[in-house]
């Protein structure tokens, strides 16, 4: 079961970290206003960080299977890993361009 979650890791974990992120970001600005620190842009890195963390989980087991088939989905789960990592940099770059007091 272990190698099931670890080749799914980035198909599952990116995705739900995202999604996490974004209601963040709808939180998170209202607070920023404030304080003048930039949680959101740091929640960003992190969410990032941690999307790329699960690619690199994704890809570490897939390189261990022999199936073929578990072999593409374990592929699979690093593109879709990575792709979400880079929407998350992208909404970093939105964060770090929008002031949060113009709201």
């Amino acid at each position: 079961m272990t190698g099931v979650l670890t080749r799914y890791a980035g198909l599952i974990g990116a995705p739900l970290v995202w999604a996490v992120n974004t209601q963040l970001g709808q939180i998170l600005p209202h607070v920023d206003c404030p304080t003048r620190l930039s949680w959101t842009a740091l929640v960003t890195a992190l969410a990032m960080l941690i999307a790329l963390a699960t690619a690199g989980i994704s890809y570490v087991a897939a390189a261990k299977t022999e199936s073929g088939t578990r072999m593409f989905f374990g592929q699979v789960s690093v593109l879709t890993a990575l792709a979400f990592a880079f929407a998350l940099f992208l909404q970093g770059a939105a964060t770090l361009l929008l002031d949060a007091c113009t709201r």
